[in-house]
């Protein structure tokens, strides 16, 4: 046993990089431009967030300018970049000051953002049911459930809200026995 030891090689530090060089090369090459290239795309993701930053706000002054339409343009265009806080805060802003009267090209900017921007749950949750009261009135009970299901059967910080509100839309419509029903179900 004790020849073993002995007779085991030493390990030695130039004869591994002299026998591994191209491989330890290539390797470090590798590392290097993996590093740069995640430091460039960083970068440039922070970039684009700065542009649509100022964007946001040359849209803001321009409605404080009354210079609506070019606001509206801007507007739209941040929404289509699909960036998770100034796309919803753009239709926000389109929606307060009243830029867009065709009703239809707003629910499509909710949908663009509800279905393609990287929004949280909770936030998606809250832009379809603001998408809901946005149409108002106008919802049939189908389409206000059909939309509203997956936030009453989740964990939601907004389904009491909802349940509220669809009891609500039951009474306004002078449908009580739903509103009751609707109430009894969900207790």
């Amino acid at each position: 046993m004790s020849d073993e030891i002995v007779n085991k090689p030493k390990f030695n530090l130039n004869q591994f990089f002299n026998k591994n060089k191209k491989s330890l090369i290539v390797t470090v090459i590798i590392i290097v431009f993996l590093v740069f290239a995640l430091i460039i795309t960083n970068e440039y993701k922070k970039q684009k967030y700065i542009e649509i930053s100022e964007k946001y706000n040359s849209a803001k002054i321009l409605i404080e300018k009354n210079k609506t339409i070019e606001a509206l343009q801007i507007l739209e265009e941040i929404i289509l970049k699909n960036n998770k806080f100034y796309s919803p805060s753009a239709l926000n802003l389109i929606i307060d000051n009243k830029l867009i009267q065709d009703k239809k090209k707003i629910l499509s900017y909710f949908d663009e953002i509800i279905s393609k921007s990287k929004l949280d749950t909770e936030t998606k949750n809250l832009f379809i049911f603001k998408k809901i009261v946005f149409i108002g009135d106008d919802i049939k009970e189908n389409e206000l459930l059909i939309n509203l299901k997956p936030i009453l059967k989740s964990d939601s910080l907004w389904k009491d809200t909802i349940l509220d509100y669809i009891k609500k839309y039951y009474l306004s419509k002078g449908e009580f026995l739903k509103a009751k029903e609707f109430d009894n179900d969900i207790n």
